[in-house]
């Protein structure tokens, strides 16, 4: 059983990919977005739902921004007259593109963090305050559209509770105790597979469950016969052009020797080459979760120097080659960090163009 992993900086950047995708498609044609094509946005009810909480959130906020010390907000005349001006105002939301996008980002990220891992979401949802009343927390049961029983228990659970309001902990506790503790979710599932439709997604898979190439080559060739292994001469180091970058990394290695162990390292495994195909195109090969990932982490959000790098890479004619480059011309500047999995995942792409 396959059960994917929960990724944040790879949904962060999913999040920014899709929603730039879903954003423009919609306003094309449109300048606001009304609340019943909120409800439609997509095939994933649970994401539209959510676009939805995260907006009556923001929208509260603004609604406390609204009291003042000159009035008083308690007489029940002005919170009947507030109650049914926020009721009005609801049934006519109209949001312009500039303000929806940054909803559907982070709604999509919800989205995956409470399918994947619903525990650590809810958790995170109750970040923003320490205690919240009851009646605050059953009005965003409307909002839950995956796994409704185990929020119908939650909330069973905390009415039991002494008092109006439950602090944050003691939440926390509740939904851990109800929520299931055999959570699996594959890339078979169907919001899985939805979010697949809308664009591409890559998510790690749990490492003791994936029946690697190299297992099984393992299983059907025979271990060599042991060689006692002779003593290996001391490297010896080579000036590298450009600037030394060994201010920034290690003492012993410079980030050029650095990086140059893992591309190396990984292609020494004939089981783990054949399990990449070769790439022709750099730039059409990459994801585009993995994209804005390589952009945000590798070149500080630079879009220009990501295709140049790409556009490089294109005219060289070995690994080595392109690895070098990149190295002297953007490491020092990007701050790359040598044993980041971003950079060794970026080298391991690049290293397929020349097998």
């Amino acid at each position: 059983m396959s059960q994917l992993q929960l990724d944040k900086p790879t949904i962060q950047s999913y999040g920014v990919a899709l929603s730039e995708k879903l954003v423009n498609e919609f306003f094309s044609s449109k300048e606001v977005i009304k609340g019943e094509e909120i409800v439609r946005f997509t095939e994933i009810e649970q994401l539209n739902f959510f676009i939805l909480m995260n907006l009556f959130d923001r929208w509260k906020e603004e609604i406390s921004r609204l009291r003042s010390p000159y009035f008083n907000y308690e007489e029940e005349e002005v919170a009947l007259a507030l109650k049914s001006f926020v009721n009005k105002v609801s049934r006519h939301i109209a949001v312009r593109k500039e303000f929806f996008k940054p909803l559907v980002q982070k709604s999509i990220v919800d989205t995956l963090t409470y399918l994947l891992n619903p525990a650590e979401f809810i958790e995170q949802e109750l970040s923003k305050t320490d205690r919240i009343s009851k009646a605050d927390l059953a009005d965003k049961q409307k909002f839950f559209k995956l796994y409704k029983d185990t929020i119908q228990l939650w909330l069973d659970k905390v009415e039991g509770y002494h008092g109006e309001t439950v602090s944050k902990k003691d939440l926390v506790d509740a939904y851990k105790s109800v929520v299931s503790r055999q959570h699996v979710v594959q890339y078979s599932d169907p919001v899985v597979d939805k979010f697949n439709q809308l664009l591409k997604l890559t998510l790690p898979v749990a490492a003791s469950q994936q029946p690697t190439v190299e297992n099984l080559v393992k299983k059907v060739v025979p271990e060599p016969a042991k060689v006692e292994e002779q003593p290996k001469p001391l490297p010896v180091n080579r000036p590298i052009e450009g600037s030394r970058l060994n201010e920034t990394f290690t003492k012993e290695l410079t980030l050029n020797e650095k990086l140059k162990q893992q591309p190396s390292q990984a292609g020494n495994s004939i089981a783990e080459r054949l399990s990449k195909s070769k790439i022709e195109d750099i730039k059409s090969s990459i994801p585009l979760n993995l994209k804005f990932l390589f952009i945000n982490v590798l070149f500080d959000g630079k879009v220009i120097e990501y295709n140049e790098a790409l556009s490089l890479i294109e005219e060289c004619s070995d690994f080595d080659t392109a690895k070098n480059l990149l190295i002297e011309k953007f490491s020092k500047k990007n701050k790359w960090d040598g044993s980041s999995e971003e950079l060794n995942e970026f080298f391991q792409i690049i290293q397929r163009k020349f097998y």
